[in-house]
């Protein structure tokens, strides 16, 4: 890969996940029932201005939340889909108020199911996965960041773990609560370089470098620093 490549990654994976909330946000907006054809993956890379590799990553994170379903053929494209039960109660959480459920609460759920996504992802990783996680934990060491853009390569990086268990109901329910607490905290964050020394990016590195290996052992030891970074960051590694 090349030195342009490796920078333009993280850009590629912001815009598409910008680009699947505008279209989560026009079928939530304008109440499109199930079937409703939002268009082809042409068109609607030009209408978002954005490259086919870009809308592809919006495609798969919406297939991967039951948002839309794909059809090919002459009258195919890009349909609304009916969400399975449990994307519609990854959904449901969100629309919760901050008064019903709080971030804190979220947290601790989400932390207790942090080893078992860790090591689901070390039983079921592929070849892309690994490349995957490891451009992700990159980006988090990514000179300039202020906080708000190490949370968001933080929060891409665990999604991107947590996506490659099959087991449905401990994926959507971790990322549900990932979305829960991101929703709530982006907006609020302080605009300013981002404390992180080398503890988080670090950590974050060995935490893929052991899911990528074999020995959980090894992830075991590596998911207690995380535990501890999470804790002295104040729950948001």
């Amino acid at each position: 890969m090349s030195t342009q490549d490796a920078t333009a990654a993280p850009r590629q994976t912001s815009r598409g996940e910008a680009v699947a909330k505008r279209i989560e946000d026009r079928i939530a907006e304008q109440n499109l029932p199930s079937g409703h054809r939002l268009g082809t993956k042409e068109s609607l890379r030009r209408e978002f201005d954005v490259a086919v590799a870009t809308l592809n990553e919006s495609i798969r994170l919406l297939l991967s939340r039951g948002t839309i379903s794909v059809r090919p053929g002459v009258n195919g494209g890009i349909f609304v889909a009916s969400p399975p039960a449990l994307v519609r109660l990854g959904r449901k959480m969100l629309e919760l108020s901050g008064d019903s459920v709080s971030v804190s609460d979220c947290l601790v759920v989400r932390d207790t199911l942090e080893p078992l996504i860790a090591h689901e992802a070390m039983r079921h990783r592929t070849a892309a996965d690994i490349a995957d996680m490891r451009r992700l934990a990159q980006a988090m060491a990514s000179d300039g960041l202020d906080t708000a853009g190490y949370l968001a390569a933080n929060w891409a990086l665990h999604r991107r773990i947590a996506e490659i268990t099959p087991n449905q109901i401990l994926r959507h329910t971790y990322i549900s609560l990932l979305e829960f607490v991101e929703s709530r905290l982006k907006g609020v964050t302080p605009d300013e370089p981002a404390r992180v020394n080398t503890d988080g990016p670090r950590v974050h590195r060995d935490l893929v470098e052991a899911i990528a290996g074999t020995d959980a052992a090894r992830l075991t030891r590596v998911l207690d620093a995380h535990a501890a970074l999470t804790v002295a960051r104040g729950r948001t590694a």
